[in-house]
């Protein structure tokens, strides 16, 4: 049994509550919402210390190549596995332990989300070993964190008995209350419940054996069948037929062998625009603007710019939120109702409630900047060293114009170096690729022309991605 804690971060949200930012498509884990790195890669950091392993990264398989590349940037020995569908966060776990007790029942798993904001790593790595250290023979170890007002977003648990690993046993786990019965929960000692959990792998396995037997055997299989495929593990598809459901649900509300670990430190889920404003640094009227923003006699605003300057002039209390294809305008007192407009988004067959207009390849990125009846003007940008695939069209023409980097266009056979400010013309039916021969992205800008100019008319000769 190793001494060290392997932890599993669970990167498959999708952060609906921080749209129109955060879609199902890039999630807030995936972005910079607060501070210059991905939430995700802000919690790998924090298990960067002594008595931690290598993470495990459980995610979403439709923006896994935008995981890999974030977990590689700061966490190359981490170990990225992808769920073949999304079965929420019980299955998982369950996933995660499988996998770990493989190589060794014994192992000490510390489970963790990846879209949490902890200031204080020290206090939080504390936590995680005390959590860690009171499952070292049995049970599993919740971190519960002292509140610091009536949150109604937020599950709680109510400690009971101490004991002297620095733990409580569970008396209760309470769903997310109303106002009032927050703050009586609080005023009889209960605690914010974190989502972290710690427990052996052979035990909880067996433990979810007697509650959910069909849902072990289900991942067994998977994990039996688990393959590597570009740098990240894949379950094979019985992990696509466990039932869905939280790890809460599941398991934490039926179990009898629960703990729960103090988590001294500060600690937001950063669930909707009103936490993002409370974790924000605020000018002198409180307000706090990120990207091209400008309050005038107002206060108290979050002002949130992607691109385009976004004005406050006489406004109190607001959440205004501006993307190159949606703007959202809330009172930060309603943040939580945006999951309900995201939904009636979805309801209206609105694209935007899912998709950005940025679309994430695993080469870079693409995003469209003019569309007409005959033209699609797209903006790309190719990572150093990728390629896009060989690939032709029947129905369009392309125009390629180098304006950074420097690209490798294949035309028919011939490949030719371009350079900034020069330019390609690839004919309908050409067989072509785009590639990024040098040491910084490559950017271009495609003019496509003809009949029909959707992403299904791409058909695909080679491709490094199997796709």
């Amino acid at each position: 049994m190793s001494d060290k804690i392997l932890p599993v971060i669970l990167c498959g949200g999708t952060g609906t509550r921080l749209w129109p930012v955060s879609r199902e498509g890039m999630a807030k884990q995936l972005l910079p919402i607060i501070g210059d790195e991905t939430m995700l890669q802000m919690t790998l950091r924090r298990v960067e210390s002594e008595g931690f392993a290598a993470p495990m990264v459980i995610g979403a398989h439709a923006v896994r190549f935008t995981i890999r590349d974030q977990v590689e940037a700061v966490a190359p020995k981490a170990r990225v596995v992808i769920e073949p569908e999304r079965r929420d966060t019980m299955a998982a776990v369950l996933l995660a332990a499988a996998i770990a007790a493989k190589d060794d029942p014994d192992t000490l798993i510390a489970v963790m989300p990846s879209d949490h904001l902890i200031r204080d790593a020290g206090a939080f790595q504390a936590a995680i070993r005390t959590a860690a250290g009171s499952v070292r023979t049995s049970g599993i170890a919740v971190v519960g964190v002292q509140p610091t007002g009536p949150a109604t977003g937020y599950g709680y648990i109510k400690p009971g008995a101490a004991a002297k690993d620095g733990t409580s046993a569970v008396e209760r786990f309470v769903e997310k209350p109303d106002e009032a019965r927050a703050a009586a929960l609080i005023a009889e000692g209960c605690l914010w419940n974190a989502g972290m959990f710690s427990f052996r792998a052979g035990w909880l396995i067996a433990a979810m054996g007697a509650m959910e037997p069909e849902a072990v055997e289900l991942v067994t299989k998977a994990v039996a069948a688990m393959k590597q495929d570009l740098g990240m593990w894949v379950p094979g598809a019985d992990f696509g037929k466990v039932r869905a459901t939280s790890f809460d649900h599941g398991f934490m509300e039926k179990t009898r062998e629960a703990r729960v670990a103090p988590g001294n430190f500060r600690w937001s889920d950063v669930g909707d625009w009103d936490a993002v404003w409370a974790e924000s640094g605020k000018d002198e009227a409180g307000n706090a603007i990120r990207g091209d923003g400008f309050a005038y006699a107002a206060k108290d605003n979050l002002i949130h710019s992607e691109g385009r300057l976004v004005c406050a002039v006489g406004v109190e209390g607001l959440a205004i939120i501006e993307t190159p294809d949606a703007i959202m305008v809330a009172p930060r007192a309603k943040a939580q109702e945006v999951k309900g407009l995201v939904g009636a988004l979805k309801g209206a067959s609105r694209p935007e409630a899912v998709e950005h207009i940025r679309n994430h390849r695993p080469w870079g990125w693409y995003q469209t900047m003019d569309l007409g009846e005959r033209h699609r003007v797209k903006r790309i940008v190719v990572k150093p060293g990728a390629k896009l695939s060989l690939q032709k069209h029947h129905h369009r023409a392309e125009h390629w114009v180098v304006v950074r980097g420097t690209a490798e266009v294949t035309c028919d056979g011939k490949v030719t170096i371009l350079h900034e400010n020069e330019s390609v013309y690839l004919p309908i039916g050409s067989v072509h690729r785009l590639a990024n021969p040098g040491r910084i992205p490559v950017e271009i800008i495609e003019v496509q022309t003809g009949t029909y100019l959707e992403e299904d008319d791409i058909i695909r000769l080679e491709d490094q991605f199997g796709r």
